[in-house]
């Protein structure tokens, strides 16, 4: 299990975290799509049915 907890001594790892991973052509445009449109999720309680409306901003 994780877990993180308040402390006042500075983080410190031997792992390098300045390695950024590439990202593929299609994350990037599913990423690009996400930030560009706004989602609207509605869920009818009796059927149980969710409709989402997709909008571009």
């Amino acid at each position: 299990m994780n877990y993180a907890c308040f402390s006042k001594q500075r983080f410190t790892t031997k792992k390098d975290l300045s390695e950024k991973k590439t990202l593929s052509a299609e994350v990037k445009s599913r990423r690009d799509f996400i930030r560009s449109h706004d989602f609207e999720v509605n869920v009818d309680p009796s059927t149980k049915k969710a409709e989402i409306k997709v909008i571009k901003r």
